[in-house]
């Protein structure tokens, strides 16, 4: 576990940059809160595109590649649950603090992948961060992570799960494979309403302008291109909600497209 306490030891060094940031809204009779672990953006230099000349333009507009990294927390009244945990435990209890959630209080951890900036805040003080979750992992994002240390921080609280299953009767997973082998979304719905927890099919504005430009951070460039067109498709102009652990603005908010055929993102307020 020495490696991965290691990189989190390092990562904590630039504390400067993280600032516990939250807002609250309601889906359904659900409590939602996204917390913004970091602001940050994307080495220009990290994204892919057809056209390097066009991408260029693209990347020269005013934070085309500003992002951020963002954990959700849902209290069903039953359960409490956060979907990712970031990459600063500090910086995610200082939020849960805020709302009144201590680390004992949560149940079950929905995990989209396991790159280190969706798992590190299972990691506190070279300890799991909360000692009574249950933690949920695609069964194909296990297999590609078998030597991961997080395995070995939660001994008999890794809960794999199969393709389309459902983690609670309110809660459906959804392969979304491509950016890693086995990530995975997750589809929150309650009293008629429905957010989906899309994890990293964006990372950056420009890519709501064409989705076909990537970062070097995909698995399978091409698989998670194909993902990410079918799900902006699908959820523009739903009525939906989407949470997307990249997006600015605490990123939760509804999908639109213009006339011209380019995606918007509206932000919850």
């Amino acid at each position: 576990m020495k490696k991965f306490f290691s990189i989190i030891a390092t990562l904590l060094l630039t504390t400067s940059l993280f600032a516990a940031n939250t807002i609250n809204m309601k889906l359904g009779k659900f409590d939602v809160t996204a917390i913004k672990i970091q602001s940050m953006n994307h080495k220009k230099e990290l994204f892919r595109y057809k056209d390097e000349k066009k991408l260029q333009e693209f990347l020269n507009q005013k934070d085309s590649n500003a992002s951020a990294i963002n954990v959700f927390y849902v209290d069903t009244g039953d359960h409490k649950i956060l979907f990712d945990t970031g990459i600063n435990s500090q910086v995610l209890l200082d939020a849960l603090k805020t709302i009144n959630v201590e680390p004992k209080n949560i149940d079950i951890i929905c995990i989209t992948h396991m790159h280190y900036d969706h798992i590190a805040g299972l990691i506190y003080d070279y300890n799991r961060t909360f000692p009574k979750a249950d933690i949920y992992i695609a069964q194909e994002e296990l297999d590609a992570n078998k030597t991961s240390e997080i395995l070995l921080a939660y001994p008999n609280r890794i809960k794999a799960f199969k393709q389309n299953e459902k983690i609670l009767p309110y809660i459906k997973s959804i392969p979304a494979f491509g950016h890693t082998l086995g990530h995975t979304m997750f589809e929150i719905t309650s009293d008629g309403q429905t957010m989906l927890v899309w994890g990293d099919i964006l990372h950056a504005p420009i890519q709501f302008q064409d989705p076909e430009i990537f970062l070097v951070y995909d698995t399978d460039p091409i698989q998670a291109l194909s993902v990410r067109k079918k799900v902006l498709k699908e959820y523009s102009d739903s009525g939906k909600y989407v949470a997307g652990a990249h997006l600015l603005n605490f990123g939760i908010g509804k999908l639109q497209k213009d006339k011209s055929g380019e995606y918007k993102f509206v932000f919850v307020q």
